[in-house]
């Protein structure tokens, strides 16, 4: 997602579209004049989920979507054929909180995600190219469609094992999703490690913040910002931030000494910079880097992005059986203007087989009563000598 500016406002974990009930536009309201300021605002009714509305040079319209469900999340985005929109999320005072452009790297057109504010409220701008401060700095004209979707948070749950590791259901099942997720096949430019599909995650489109993404996994709030800090060097940025992203997880049942692993491959279309150091991680026991921009690995890709780093292997061995949460993802850092991606396939356990390791424990047990019997021997032989 491209973003111009953006500033911190209320938001909890989500899930993407694909995989939750979304409440449906029941009613299409008419942009009406005046309301080219956030004092005269338009104020919709609570079954309004879609504006068909008019823009002109210099102008901003301005909209209060109400009696919201607090708590829930949203994706908000603004479709054109005629203008290159600029859309603006504002608090009930009218103090912008976002600010965004370009939702991805081949598209003009603006989306948020977010929240809902405990008011029930949320109140959006819509004005033209650069206009960040939504003063109606821009010379756009033409007809646009806000569309407004809430949906609530899915119950999770734990599998057995993983299911559905290499996605060759051809969708998501057995996940809980987060942003902007694909299924791909070959015609991505990458071929599958395994079967005929593999997952993708992106940092453009319908993406969310990193303190989003690590409400989703359980992770520790500010850790997926101290990992992006920690690749920096040698040339840190302390305000660091992971700004928008995607991840997938599942829960699952691990036996110790099981190995989990699974295939992936890192792409970018950012620059060899240290500020814009994208990023893709793991989360399982521990958050950890699989790659990023500056990874010696990187290659030129044969796909839309620019570079990647090929597939690679993760491998993980379960320490103690238990329930284990899985988590993957790609984010941006510190800007959200290029888009970065990740490539995940053949997702598996590879158990150790119960027979061979009862073998293993008989033979160590085995072993460590010969060296008890042989050490006793040893002893009795030196007492013997000692009396002689």
């Amino acid at each position: 997602m491209k973003a111009l500016s953006a500033l911190a406002f209320s938001t909890a974990w989500s899930i993407s579209l694909s995989s939750i009930a979304t409440i449906q536009p029941v009613f299409a309201a008419l942009d009406n004049e005046p309301n080219n300021s956030f004092n005269t605002k338009q104020f919709l009714p609570s079954s309004t989920t879609t504006v068909n509305g008019q823009l002109e040079s210099g102008d901003v319209d301005f909209f209060g979507f109400s009696n919201l469900d607090s708590g829930s999340l949203f994706t908000a985005d603004i479709n054109s054929k005629t203008i290159d929109p600029l859309f603006g999320l504002l608090d009930d005072s009218g103090n912008i909180q976002a600010i965004n452009d370009n939702k991805s790297d081949n598209s003009v057109l603006s989306l948020l995600t977010g929240k809902v504010p405990a008011s029930g409220s949320l109140n959006f701008a819509v004005s033209g190219l650069r206009d960040i401060n939504l003063i109606g700095d821009h010379l756009e004209s033409g007809s646009y469609r806000l569309s407004l979707n809430t949906f609530n948070l899915p119950k999770l749950s734990t599998n057995p094992t993983i299911i559905n590791g290499g996605f060759e259901t051809g969708n998501f099942s057995g996940w809980t999703t987060l942003g902007e997720t694909s299924i791909e096949t070959k015609t991505f430019g990458s071929n599958p490690t395994e079967g005929n599909y593999q997952a993708f995650l992106s940092t453009g489109n319908k993406t969310f913040s990193g303190s989003i993404i690590e409400e989703l996994l359980g992770l520790e709030a500010g850790s997926l910002d101290n990992l992006g800090k920690s690749l920096e060097p040698p040339f840190p940025f302390p305000d660091g931030q992971a700004t928008q992203g995607s991840a997938i997880q599942q829960i699952f049942t691990g036996k110790a000494g099981d190995i989990l692993t699974f295939d992936w491959n890192f792409l970018s279309n950012e620059e060899l910079f240290p500020s814009v150091n994208d990023f893709a991680f793991v989360s399982i026991g521990s958050l950890s880097k699989l790659a990023d921009v500056l990874s010696p690995t990187m290659i030129s890709s044969t796909t839309d992005f620019f570079k990647e780093t090929g597939f690679n292997t993760f491998s993980f061995k379960i320490p103690t059986t238990g329930i284990y949460s899985l988590g993957i993802g790609v984010t941006d850092w510190r800007d959200s203007g290029t888009d970065s991606g990740l490539l995940i396939d053949n997702v598996k356990i590879v158990s150790v087989p119960e027979s061979n390791y009862g073998l293993s424990l008989l033979g160590f047990g085995v072993l460590g009563l010969i060296l008890r019997l042989k050490s006793k021997q040893q002893n009795k032989v030196k007492s013997i000598s000692v009396r002689r």
